[in-house]
């Protein structure tokens, strides 16, 4: 590799590295799931940490809030209960209230079926448990 792309990865680590920092303002699963990939897969997390974070969530032309709003809705649709509980953490972090992330959720119904928005419903429980109990409010 070039000492140009070098370069240019580690600029795009470190974008990442501060939208990480940005997310994990609040409870979060971010740690755990990076310190998964670190341990078993690291060029994973390298690739998280550059192209997701640094990359994709780190571009300009939609704030934060709604960024994390659409990642809610695609992952419920997709059942991925594990990112979407990242995500929901993530949202209510910078700002979304647990009303938006619920209606984000919610709205997969027309989409995708009940089944798959009740069992985004069941993880947003699950996350506003863990908040609640961490005496968190939104």
């Amino acid at each position: 590799m070039s000492a140009n792309a070098d370069y240019v990865n580690e600029v795009r680590y470190q974008m990442g590295q501060a939208k990480l920092a940005e997310f994990s303002n609040g409870p979060s699963v971010t740690g755990s799931v990076m310190d998964t990939l670190n341990k078993v897969a690291p060029h994973m997390a390298r690739q998280a940490m550059e192209f997701v974070l640094g990359d994709v969530l780190s571009r300009p032309g939609l704030d934060a809030k709604t960024r994390e709003l659409l990642n809610v809705a695609v992952l419920t649709a997709i059942g991925a209960e594990l990112e979407l509980k990242l995500h929901s953490h993530i949202a209510l972090n910078i700002g979304c209230t647990r009303e938006q992330v619920v209606e984000a959720v919610s709205q997969q119904a027309v989409y995708v079926g009940f089944p798959t928005a009740i069992n985004g419903i069941k993880v947003l429980e699950q996350v506003f448990k863990e908040r609640d109990a961490q005496g968190v409010s939104n």
